[in-house]
C-alpha cells in the first residue's frame, strides 16, 4: 500500500501542475483578447480625432496614437497565439511586448492626448516659421503658441488651433489606462507562467529519475 502511495503521489503532483498550467494559459487568452480589442478600440477613436483635426484643422501628432494602438492589437495576437500553442518562446514574447506597454506605449498615448485636451480646452494657436511635426529645425527659427485671451481674430485667421475634441482624447486615454492595467496582469500572468513551466520541467525531470 505504501508503495502504491509513493508510486503515485509525484503523478498526482504532476495533474495539478499541468492543470494549472492549462488554467494559466485559459486566462493568458482571455487577456490577449481584451489586447486586441482595446488595441481596436484606440485605433478607431484616434483615427476618429485624425479626422476631426482635419476638418477643423488643427495640430496634433497624426499616427502617433494609431502605431501605438496597432502594437496592443499584435500584442494581443502573440498572446492568442501563445496560449492557444502553449509555446515557451511566445509566452515570453507576449511577456516582453507587455511591458512594452506598461512603460512606453500607453504612457505616451496618455501623455500625448493630454497635452491635447490641454490645448485645446485652453483655446491655444500655434504658429511657426517651419512646420511642427518638421523633423529638424532651421536655424534662426521662430515659434510661438498663444492661448485664450492674448490672441484676437487677426492672429486666430493666420495661426493653426492647437489639441483635438476633448470627447474623443478623453476616451483614447480611459481605454490607454485600461490597456496599461491590462498590460501589468498579463506580464504578471506570464512570469507566472514561466515559473510554473521550469517546476513542470523538474517534476518530470524527477518523474524520470
Amino acid at each position: 500500500m505504501s508503495l502504491t502511495a509513493l508510486t503515485i503521489s509525484p503523478r498526482s503532483g504532476s495533474d495539478r501542475c499541468s492543470e494549472n498550467f492549462l488554467r494559466s494559459h485559459g486566462m493568458l487568452k482571455c487577456l490577449a483578447q481584451c489586447h486586441v480589442v482595446l488595441g481596436l478600440i484606440i485605433f478607431i477613436l484616434a483615427a476618429l480625432a485624425d479626422y476631426v483635426s482635419s476638418r477643423i484643422p488643427t495640430i496634433r501628432l497624426v499616427g502617433l496614437e494609431e502605431c501605438c494602438s496597432f502594437y496592443f492589437i499584435l500584442t494581443g495576437i502573440v498572446g492568442i497565439c501563445g496560449s492557444a500553442s502553449h509555446r515557451h518562446g511566445l509566452i515570453l514574447a507576449f511577456m516582453i511586448m507587455s511591458f512594452h506597454a506598461v512603460f512606453i506605449f500607453a504612457p505616451t498615448i496618455v501623455i500625448v492626448s493630454s497635452f491635447d485636451i490641454h490645448f485645446y480646452q485652453a483655446e491655444c494657436f500655434g504658429q511657426c516659421d517651419w512646420h511642427l511635426l518638421a523633423t529638424s529645425l532651421p536655424k534662426n527659427s521662430r515659434c510661438q503658441i498663444l492661448c485664450g485671451e492674448n490672441i484676437d481674430d487677426n492672429k486666430r485667421s493666420s495661426m493653426t488651433r492647437l489639441g483635438t475634441e476633448y470627447r474623443l482624447d478623453a476616451g483614447i486615454i480611459a481605454a490607454a489606462i485600461l490597456q496599461l492595467i491590462l498590460s501589468v496582469f498579463s506580464a504578471s500572468l506570464c512570469c507566472r507562467d514561466i515559473c510554473m513551466n521550469y517546476r513542470r520541467a523538474n517534476i518530470r525531470a524527477d518523474d524520470v529519475c
